[in-house]
């Protein structure tokens, strides 16, 4: 759909429930198929060169194992993409996981596939995934449920002839659950119907080698998925696993109890203060604190050390020297001390962002910003970024550097909280030893990669209940990356080791089995609702700018859907615009707190590619991502959300629009 936006309960239905149908429950005899094979999947075998892990995910690359989705990741390095040097990417690190990842990008292989001439979902009709005839359907195998989606082929690949399928789902898969995909009544290029592939047919016939395989898909097409086809063949159908809770989150989890456990419940990490200016009406306070260590040392390029149980454990009395920048007002206001916000910075930045435009505004609503680098993710993480994009072996320890930097995010938060932190220090009081912020308040706010990895940090926190993430998304490997402007400097270094551009798929994919451990794909179910066991619930607020360069639309949407957000309504209105629907997102009403809430500005961009481009040309004018972090009118409504969790309407009742700048 064009134009107007689904609203309402009609929306929100069809992401909670969608279309139930019939999934048989498996039969006692086919209790005992596995999905599992050695070495590539039968299913597909091309584009030529490029014949192994795909369809992608799938089942077929687990085994059995004592976990709580009975599976194991089973992929070798036989199977993955080799770079230039001829080196396979080590996947020993995914296979520690019990499934893939909830924002898995579905990829497979359809010679010809014409996606307009199949009637297929784009990103500009969501709703039409969910029809009772779509060429492609994604079920949840447990439930029943039809889950939402957008399919497209991949534009990073400039040959049409070759290009791969990408299904993305629409929202965050369920942790655990089992999900099939099928393909039908596909038509091609020419307008002819694509038959099955032979795959499927000799499957069906009993023919298929090896016959394990053949089986367990017999079984699944012809049982299992009988109330979506009702007997008639598809062109392809294969299932896959998502992983569980604990699988994804229990390194974190695991890190910030011990960590806390240091502290109990009200210490503070030693902290030194090493600078202490006042510039007119703003105080900078920079220093250091202690964070316990997880890595192997206290290195851009260490790993994670982990105990006989397979998760992180402190390294000895070894510590990571965290260093931190906060910017506040020099004296307590007429409204009272300060309210402390722990502020996440933008793609690999580092904490003094938090002195620039993106927060001094703030000071103005005597709010604190504080600031430390995000480690995985900070400028000092570039050389380690650009040896794992040459070769993706070492992406592992990018993921474990940002595990790190999660811990040292909430000890941040800790020292704003504790009344044996940041208060205790001159550095933090006015000339008569007022403390100049509300000790035990502290909230959070993010922009771009701080509203990416800001989820997860939250959805981990105890230090605050109200988040904002401005700018944000989930799914770097899947979503973000591939749309972004920013990725064109990293892909040069990607691209140029790894040429075949089916395989840059492929590596992201394996990527963002890591990558979940540390930004909001792996954390967003548990951020408003279904909180970790210990953990408080967040009330969130999500800021997206109409056609952003570097963070797409349709990852802060996708967020928001995963979280429960409703809309700030309406929400676009521009005469002559054409817009993607941000599906599945109902009215908000403005006059109580909210869990989630997500809210809209035009600044007059132009709408972004339908594909998986970036909006990288003079065509789509100059980049929103950064506007709207000073405008008083957003200051105003983030200061109130803060503290009252309500987001008041800022816009009267009209689409927020404001003129292009950082206002």
């Amino acid at each position: 759909m064009r134009g107007n936006r689904i609203r309402g309960v009609v929306a929100a239905a069809l992401v909670a429930a969608t279309t139930m149908i019939g999934v048989a429950a498996t039969t006692s005899s086919a209790a005992t198929l596995s999905p599992s094979v050695s070495g590539c999947d039968v299913l597909v075998t091309a584009p030529v060169g490029h014949d192994c892990l795909l369809p992608w995910p799938n089942d077929a690359y687990t085994v059995a194992a004592k976990t709580a989705t009975g599976l194991r990741l089973d992929l070798t390095s036989a199977e993955t993409p080799a770079n230039t040097s001829g080196v396979h990417i080590d996947p020993v690190y995914q296979d520690q996981g019990d499934g893939f990842s909830p924002g898995s990008e579905i990829i497979t292989d359809v010679p010809d596939l014409s996606i307009a001439n199949s009637g297929i979902a784009g990103s500009t009709d969501i709703a039409a995934s969910l029809a009772p005839d779509a060429p492609i359907v994604l079920v949840d195998m447990r439930t029943g449920t039809r889950v939402p989606y957008f399919a497209e082929l991949d534009a990073q690949n400039p040959d049409p002839a070759t290009q791969l399928l990408l299904v993305h789902p629409a929202v965050a898969l369920t942790e655990g659950d089992r999900y099939a995909v099928v393909l039908r009544n596909l038509v091609d290029t020419s307008g002819a119907a694509i038959p099955p592939a032979p795959s499927t047919l000799a499957a069906l016939a009993g023919t298929l080698v090896p016959a394990s395989r053949g089986a367990y898909l017999k079984n699944l097409i012809d049982n299992e998925l009988h109330g979506v086809l009702g007997g008639t063949v598809p062109y392809m159908a294969w299932d896959f696993t998502v992983a569980s809770e604990m699988s994804i989150a229990g390194p974190a989890l695991a890190m910030r109890d011990q960590a806390f456990a240091k502290l109990g419940t009200s210490g503070a990490p030693p902290f030194t203060v090493t600078s202490d200016t006042t510039l007119g009406n703003t105080r900078t306070v920079s220093g250091t604190f202690q964070v316990p260590l997880f890595l192997t040392a206290a290195t851009p390029t260490s790993q994670m050390d982990v105990g006989k149980n397979g998760l992180p454990k402190i390294n000895g009395k070894k510590t990571w020297t965290a260093n931190f920048d906060c910017v506040m007002r020099p004296t307590v206001q007429s409204g009272g001390p300060a309210l402390p916000v722990v502020y996440g910075h933008g793609l690999l930045g580092d904490a003094s962002e938090v002195e620039g435009g993106n927060f001094s505004d703030k000071l103005n609503f005597d709010i604190m910003g504080c600031g430390t680098d995000y480690v995985g993710m900070s400028q000092n993480d570039l050389l380690n970024v650009a040896r794992a994009l040459g070769d993706m072996s070492y992406f592992h320890t990018l993921a474990d550097h940002t595990l790190q930097g999660i811990i040292n995010t909430l000890y941040l938060g800790r020292l704003l909280n504790s009344p044996h932190g940041f208060v205790t220090s001159t550095a933090f009081r006015d000339a008569s030893g007022t403390p100049l912020f509300a000790v035990g308040k502290t909230a959070y706010l993010g922009y771009s990669q701080g509203g990416i990895n800001g989820g997860a940090v939250s959805a981990l926190s105890n230090e605050w209940s109200r988040v904002v993430l401005g700018q944000p998304g989930m799914d770097y490997g899947g979503l973000l990356l591939d749309r972004s402007v920013d990725w064109s400097e990293f892909e040069a270094v990607y691209g140029k080791a790894y040429p075949n551009v089916d395989d840059q798929q492929i590596g992201l994919q394996l990527a963002q089995l890591l990558w979940d451990r540390g930004e909001n794909d792996g954390y967003a179910q548990h951020l408003t609702s279904h909180p970790y066991p210990g953990t408080k619930a967040k009330q969130v607020l999500i800021i997206e700018n109409y056609g952003d360069h570097q963070v797409t639309n349709l990852a802060a949407e996708m967020l928001g859907r995963t979280i429960g957000a409703a809309e700030y309504a309406p929400a676009l209105s521009r005469p002559g615009l054409s817009y993607s629907t941000a599906f599945g997102l109902p009215a908000l009403d403005q006059s109580k707190p909210q869990k989630a809430a997500l809210e809209l500005w035009d600044y007059g961009t132009p709408t972004p590619p339908a594909d998986n481009l970036a909006p990288s040309t003079s065509a789509y004018g100059d980049d929103p991502h950064d506007f709207g972090r000073a405008l008083p009118l957003l200051d105003g409504q983030i200061n109130a959300f803060l503290r009252t969790g309500i987001v008041p309407d800022v816009c009267g009742s009209a689409a927020c629009q404001s003129a292009p700048g950082i206002n």
